[in-house]
This record gives C-alpha cells, structure tokens and sequence, in this order.
C-alpha cells in the first residue's frame, strides 16, 4: 500500500478508477457533512490511500488511459463489448463513424488489446504490478475480467439513461481526448488528456466526464479522475502499463510488467527492488514480465 499527499485545491476531484491497496479515498472536511461534489475542488486533499489487491485496479486505470491515447474518446458502451465472458474491444462502425479497433491506426488497438488479453487465463500466475518500495502485486485474471464485464454493464445502464446537469449521471454529451503528457501522480503515474465535444468547443457538462469511466470502476483510486482546469483532465495509472512515461531505478526500468509496441526483450528491469531482465509474454507480443 502507498500512502501520498496530493495537494488538489484549485481543481476538481474526481475519483473513478485504478488501483493502489484495497480500499477507496475518504475525504475529511470540517463538521460532519461531507462536502458536496462542487465544492471538492475547493478543497485540499491529504492522505491518499492507492489499493490493488488483486492487482486489477491497475490494470483497469491503465485501460482507461489506453482508451484515451488510442481510441480519443471514452465511450466505453460503444468501443467494446462486455454480454460474454470478458470485456472485449468491437469494431466497425455506427451513425457517428468508426467504433472500437476501427478508431485505432494499426487496426487492433495494440495497447487496449494488451490489457484486455490480460484477462486470460494465459496470463494466471504470471503478471506482476509494482508497488511501492520492494513491493509487488499478482494480478488475478478471473477478478479482472468479472470486474471489466460487471463495470462496462454498469456503464451501459448509465449511458442508457444519460441526461445533463447532474453530477451523479452519465451525459448525452460526447467527448473527444487529446494525448498529452505522463509525469509522477498520487498513486503512481498521472496522464492527462485535453478534452473537447465532438463540435470541437469545451464540453459543456466537464464534471459529469468522470461519469464515463464507471467502465473502469468509479470506485477505483487509481483512476484520480481530476479536473485540471482549462479543458484539461488526469488520470493516475501504475507505471508500465501504459507506453508512456518514465520510471527508473539507476539504468533499470522499474516496472513488474510492461506493455510497449516495440521490443524491449532482453532490457534491464527492477521489479520489486529486484533486478533482472524482460522477457515478452507468451500471451501478447506487445508484454514483457520482469523475469
């Protein structure tokens, strides 16, 4: 379990997923109500307690993120499909254009496809998430995919019963995300993306954004989902599960597991304080264990 300070006055909280322990944020104010969604900005948050049990916040925070880089929006009721067994990535299209890996250059959405191959039984016993010092995680596939199909469920009923002005509801609004940079966060890593509407102007109901990642899990601290002002938002994976960002212990990538689109078989790696090398994955060419 990690334990950070974060300072977000000035800004709009909004916690919807990712994992850092097992638990969720309890925000204090003064007296004994409990501050109203407008007024969380206001105030100054302190203890921030990451849980990842299982290891399956991490991964879902690190799917929303890859969403964002790779689909530009999160509609998660459009781009992917939970009625089986586990959540999968749809393709084609619909009366708003291309849908799930047809939104994606390479026409598979390689780092989307890598989390989600994650709830294969492939992958059982073998992924590690790092934590905080000499720490480590195993993650469980049969929780993360019950997970991932329970959560987009969720986000359907939501989106099905979409209206504006409530904080608490999903929008009829769309949304389009904009890449743009990954830098240390509360739990772990933070990636922030500046958002729009589809007509290219600043959406007009920002806080219900937040909303659109119940796929994701609204409870899960690893999302952090924070409203940064100025049309930009963040979000706050593991490192080493989305391809951005940077982690280090001396020469040593610092990372459990790692999705990249290019090699990095045979690299240095510290996983848990511990060093060695990567080697990729039997189930996915685009993740490398610290082995």
């Amino acid at each position: 379990m990690k334990i950070n300070s974060i300072k977000l006055a000035g800004v709009i909280a909004w916690i919807a997923a990712i994992g850092c322990g097992a638990g969720n944020i309890e925000e204090e104010a003064s007296g004994d109500q409990a501050p109203a969604d407008d007024e969380i900005g206001t105030l100054e948050q302190g203890l921030m307690v990451c849980s990842n049990p299982d290891g399956a916040n991490s991964v879902m925070a690190a799917l929303a993120v890859a969403v964002g880089q790779q689909l530009g929006r999160w509609n998660a009721t459009k781009d992917f499909d939970g009625s089986g067994s586990m959540l999968t990535l749809r393709s084609g299209y619909d009366s708003s254009g291309p849908i799930g890996k047809s939104r994606c250059a390479d026409g598979t959405c390689a780092r989307i496809q890598a989390l989600l191959d994650m709830q294969s039984d492939a992958a059982r016993g073998k992924v590690y998430i790092q934590g905080s010092g000499s720490t480590k995680v195993l993650l469980d596939p049969p929780s993360l995919r019950s997970r991932l199909v329970a959560k987009w469920n969720e986000q359907k009923v939501c989106d099905q019963a979409a209206r504006n002005g409530t904080n608490t509801d999903c929008t009829t609004e769309q949304n389009v995300l904009s890449y743009l940079s990954a830098a240390p966060g509360g739990c772990d890593m933070n990636f922030t993306f500046a958002v729009k509407g589809t007509n290219g102007l600043a959406l007009r109901y920002p806080n219900q954004l937040k909303n659109e990642l119940k796929f994701a899990d609204s409870q899960n601290p690893y999302i952090n989902f924070t409203d940064l002002g100025n049309g930009n938002v963040s979000i706050d994976p593991t490192y080493g599960l989305n391809d951005d960002g940077s982690s280090s212990t001396g020469s040593c990538t610092a990372a459990c597991t790692k999705i990249s689109t290019t090699s990095i078989a045979g690299q240095c790696c510290s996983c848990a304080g511990v060093t060695k090398s990567f080697v990729k994955s039997a189930w996915s060419s685009t993740t490398f264990l610290c082995n």
